[in-house]
């Protein structure tokens, strides 16, 4: 059973390790220990890792928890030996309960490469909607930009 719950400062080795991946660090921005000491120790984010029997196996980092009832989804990245199993789902619909829950969230938004259908299906399939895209928004390390789509979901 997937479990929530805070991240520890021991949990972070692993959790880089997984950044690093080829096919996750593609998708991501800005990474590694900064990135996530930056995030920890960030009142107005929440960073989270899923376990499964006490193993983790994902994590997420909410933000703008203080600033509004639209919550972001800053981060979601589950173990490169964990992808296709389900527990990306799970962590997703686990997050998003935590912040309307926990944070009484009215929406909760992020953004996603264009390209990266992956995850928009994910997405998709879970609820979010497209509110919109911003063309050119991020650099690829090729040099060339990619379009940034802007996702919804909205509490239930």
């Amino acid at each position: 059973m997937l479990t929530v719950r805070p991240t520890a400062p021991n949990d972070l080795e692993a959790l880089i390790s997984w950044e690093t991946e080829r096919d996750t660090s593609m998708w991501l921005g800005e990474t590694g220990p900064a990135w996530h000491a930056r995030a920890l120790a960030d009142p107005d984010q929440e960073h989270v890792v899923a376990t499964d029997g006490g193993t983790p196996v994902g994590f997420a980092v909410l933000a703008g928890l203080h600033r509004s009832e639209d919550v972001e989804l800053r981060r979601i990245v589950i173990a490169p030996a964990r992808r296709g199993t389900g527990r990306g789902r799970a962590l997703l619909q686990a997050v998003l309960d935590w912040a309307y829950q926990q944070h009484g969230a009215r929406t909760v938004w992020l953004d996603v490469k264009k390209h990266n259908h992956r995850a928009r299906s994910l997405y998709e399939s879970s609820g979010f909607t497209e509110r919109e895209t911003h063309g050119g928004a991020t650099a690829e390390p090729d040099g060339t930009a990619s379009d940034l789509v802007i996702m919804v979901h909205q509490s239930r």
